[in-house]
């Protein structure tokens, strides 16, 4: 048989070291070693994502015990200040050794010993390794070789991504799966985590990333890992339904995998469906996403349902923090839900432990971590990997923990949202002005209005503090995007040509009168425009009069 090659033992963890190098670490070092790391690495974003998830599964359920809350606070301050609980976490991965073989007779790590397909055939390598897009091995930083073979190291990293985020699609058909039919596996849906917006909150070192995105449940003790379980067969597991806890769902076996291994590396991998899960029953389940109230859902299941929040890979991460900073929409979003829904969106529960933490003063308000949203998009019937998700910013804790610094950067990203759409107001007069039939101009401007707004909202917000004044604030982001989105402009302004300068008539529809639309015109109603989108104190105001006085 092949070594063991025992992930407790042996280097296969990507970590990025101070000074920014790149090494491989066995999981008891990683743990160890978790100050002397900046970080995790790894091919794609989604990879650190998936084994950061399988590490936070072993510390809960090495230190799993009933807590109420104030235990809750007790433990993750003593852990923040001392460090990580090793005497918790040695003896139970000691425990649990021989359950983190890659390579085992009868348990391999995540993986079913006997698999097979009728015809005895294997998936290829490309199938586990997602950044080789399916189709289009030219369009890969891999060659040939490649994708030939793996290392040990490099397939454990691969296999515990697959769980978490392989594609959906038709999949090897194993021989004891009840759903193959005529020798193929039908699709199930994405691995587990392929459907969350995923939020990691990343300190200074592994450690204390380890610890900001660590979940205390009230009892985790029925939260039980895969290895922790009976070996798992070709079958989906019909008495394991639902995951019992983040520990469970951060190890779910979405698939049934075998490597395949010619005594020095893995030189290829049987890929067939594992363990489907409907989204709707995973509330409270991973502590690490935001969730959206789901009417059609809800309708089906007689019970309000919340699904997982993805990101958008259209918006940079500053364009959708609502779900993240703050509890409740605003009054005017209020008003738009049907009487009797819940709040469109619960945030992270993470960031309630984080702001509890916060609050009874053993997480300084003033500590500086990054927001970091990690995330997969597919595409063709989830089948394909679209793209994947990756934006940071850095921020203090107290924008986490305090509501009113939350508003305040969700406010200030929906103005910018207004002074973009006064910049595409302004492209469409001034396509108008030239008389051009061009397509294409509001898109355009709006992607030249995000592009220029995003660096200075990115700076704005990483000086945001517990000792910032909202107002003054408020003020200082109005004044600088306003600055920000009148240069972009301008510089449309500048690209009209000569015939705008000149400009037509035009009918409004609303009256039906025509009247002249040119360069000048244009941009007379985008200031008007920028400044009811982002009013300042300083700006000329409107004075009525009543008839008669």
């Amino acid at each position: 048989m092949t070594s063991a090659f025992n992930l407790v033992d042996e280097p296969w963890i990507s970590a990025r070291t101070i000074d920014n190098n790149v090494t491989e670490v066995s999981i008891r070092d990683a743990f160890h070693r978790a100050t002397e790391f900046r970080g995790l690495a790894g091919e794609i974003p989604t990879q650190e994502a998936a084994v950061l998830r399988l590490l936070l599964a072993i510390v809960i359920r090495a230190t799993a015990r009933f807590r109420n809350d104030d235990d809750k606070i007790d433990d993750w301050g003593e852990w923040w200040n001392s460090g990580l609980p090793l005497e918790d976490i040695d003896p139970y991965l000691d425990r649990w050794h021989d359950r983190f073989n890659l390579f085992d007779d009868k348990v391999p790590f995540m993986q079913v010993a006997d698999l097979r397909t009728a015809k005895g055939e294997y998936s290829g390598l490309e199938k586990i390794i997602s950044e080789v897009p399916a189709g289009d091995k030219f369009f890969t930083t891999r060659d040939g070789a490649g994708i030939e073979s793996l290392s040990f190291a490099e397939a454990a990293r691969w296999l515990v991504h697959a769980h978490a985020f392989d594609v959906s699609g038709i999949k090897s058909g194993a021989i004891g799966d009840p759903r193959v039919k005529s020798g193929k596996g039908f699709p199930i849906g994405t691995g587990m985590s392929g459907a969350m917006g995923i939020v990691i909150i990343e300190g200074t070192s592994l450690a204390e990333t380890i610890l900001l995105n660590l979940f205390l449940e009230t009892d985790p003790r029925k939260d039980v890992p895969v290895w922790e379980r009976t070996p798992q067969t070709a079958a989906p597991d019909e008495e394991h339904p639902v995951p019992t806890g983040c520990a469970d769902l951060f190890t779910w076996q979405s698939r049934r995998v075998r490597l395949i291994t010619d005594g020095h590396r893995v030189v290829d991998v049987l890929l067939c469906n594992g363990d489907k899960v409907e989204w709707k029953y995973l509330l409270h389940n991973d502590s690490a996403t935001a969730w959206r109230f789901s009417a059609p859902q809800t309708k089906t299941a007689g019970e309000t349902v919340y699904m997982p929040r993805g990101h958008d890979s259209a918006k940079t991460m500053w364009r959708g923090l609502e779900p993240l900073l703050v509890h409740e929409p605003t009054a005017e979003d209020r008003r738009r839900k049907k009487a009797g829904e819940p709040n469109p969106w619960l945030r992270p529960e993470i960031f309630e432990q984080l702001a509890a933490c916060s609050s009874e003063g053993v997480l300084s308000q003033d500590h500086v971590a990054r927001l970091r949203t990690i995330g997969m998009e597919y595409g063709t019937n989830s089948s394909v990997v679209a793209t994947t998700i990756d934006d940071a910013m850095p921020t203090s804790v107290a924008v986490i923990a305090n509501e009113r610094l939350g508003r305040l950067a969700v406010d200030c990203a929906r103005t910018a949202d207004s002074l973009v759409f006064a910049l595409q107001n302004l492209a469409t007069d001034v396509n108008v002005a030239a008389g051009s039939e061009s397509e294409g101009v509001r898109p355009r401007a709006a992607e030249m209005g995000y592009a220029a707004l995003d660096l200075a909202y990115r700076d704005w917000f990483s000086r945001l503090s517990s000792s910032t004044d909202v107002d003054a604030a408020t003020l200082s982001w109005r004044r600088r995007a306003r600055q920000v989105i009148r240069t972009v402009g301008e510089q449309i302004c500048r690209d009209a040509g000569p015939a705008a300068l000149t400009g037509r008539m035009v009918t409004d529809p609303k009256t039906n009168r025509e009247d002249l639309m040119d360069l000048a015109r244009a941009w007379q109603r985008f200031v008007t425009r920028v400044r009811t989108s982002a009013p300042l104190p300083e700006d000329p105001q409107r004075h009525t009069s009543r008839k008669g006085q």
